[in-house]
C-alpha cells in the first residue's frame, strides 16, 4: 500500500508528550466547565447550597461564563492535539502553553498574594498555582526540546 508521505510519522519526543499532557488537562477542563459545572465547583472546595444557586440569575451567567471557558479549554485542546503530528509546529504549540500558563497562574498569583480573601479561597487559588505551574513546567520543557521549524526560503 501506498504512504502518505504529507503526513509525518508520529515518533513519541519531549515536545509530543508535553503537548498531549497539555491537550489532555485542557480537555478536562472543557468538560468539567462545559458540562459538569457543579462537579467543578465541588473539587474547588464550594459547599453552596447547589439548589439555592440554581434558582437564582446569578446562576444563569455563571454557567454561560463557564460554558464559554469550556468552549475555550476545548479550543486550546484541539490546538495541542493537533500539533502533536507536526513536529515543526511543537514550539509554537508549546509557546502557546507558556503563555496560557503564565497568564492564568499570574491570576491565581495574585488571588493567593495580592487580594484580600479567605484562607479557603487563598487554598484553592493555591491549588490551582501549582497545577498552571506545572503546566507551565511542562510547556517550557517541551518547548526547548521541541525541533526547530525549518528556515523559511526568502526571496
Amino acid at each position: 500500500p501506498a504512504v502518505d508521505s504529507a503526513r509525518p510519522r508520529r515518533t513519541m519526543t519531549v515536545s509530543g508528550v508535553a503537548l498531549g499532557l497539555n491537550g489532555g488537562c485542557c480537555f478536562a477542563y472543557a468538560v468539567l466547565f462545559g458540562f459538569m459545572q457543579t462537579k467543578l465547583l465541588e473539587m474547588y472546595g464550594v459547599q453552596a447550597d447547589i439548589a439555592q444557586w440554581k434558582s437564582s440569575d446569578a446562576w444563569d451567567v455563571m454557567v454561560q461564563v463557564m460554558r464559554i471557558v469550556g468552549v475555550f479549554e476545548f479550543l486550546l485542546a484541539f490546538l495541542y492535539f493537533h500539533y502533536i503530528d507536526f513536529p515543526d509546529k511543537h514550539k509554537v504549540g508549546l509557546r502557546l502553553g507558556v503563555m496560557q500558563y503564565t497568564l492564568l497562574a499570574l491570576v491565581s498569583a495574585y488571588r493567593v498574594f495580592g487580594e484580600e480573601t479567605s484562607d479557603k479561597n487563598k487554598t484553592v487559588a493555591m491549588n490551582s498555582l501549582i497545577i498552571q505551574g506545572v503546566f507551565l513546567v511542562i510547556s517550557v520543557v517541551g518547548m526547548t526540546a521541541a525541533p526547530s521549524p525549518p528556515k523559511r526560503k526568502t526571496n
